[in-house]
């Protein structure tokens, strides 16, 4: 195994290629243990995008595309009864837990923006 570069970024990928096509990634997504809504199957896994931003995906992809930005919390949501809500990070409003569902708005405050 070498350590290769591609349009995603390094990765460990077999030196004997083409004839060995094994790869693996440099790091490892850690798992936040959190049940897809989508699929019932798998469990958000937090990854970098191509330009180095986290997010959260299902761990059946590509048979579940469910993807979040915000890091899921295993909380249920008080208004809808989503199974989890997500917490997101803003200068402008500060740390707030969001409800996941599209179709939800619920908000809580908790931590507020700094400097204020």
């Amino acid at each position: 195994m070498a350590i290769k570069h591609g349009k995603y970024g390094k990765f460990l990928g077999c030196s004997a290629y083409p004839e060995c096509k094994n790869i693996q990634p440099l790091e490892k997504p850690k798992d936040t243990e959190i049940p897809c809504p989508e699929c019932g199957k798998g469990t958000f896994l937090e990854k970098k995008s191509r330009r180095g931003k986290i997010f959260y995906s299902c761990s059946q992809y590509p048979k579940c595309k469910k993807a979040l930005w915000n890091m899921p919390i295993d909380k249920p949501c008080p208004q809808c009864g989503a199974p989890f809500v997500t917490e997101k990070r803003t200068k402008r409003r500060g740390t707030e837990h969001v409800c996941a569902s599209e179709a939800c708005n619920w908000k809580e405050q908790v931590e507020p923006p700094e400097g204020s």
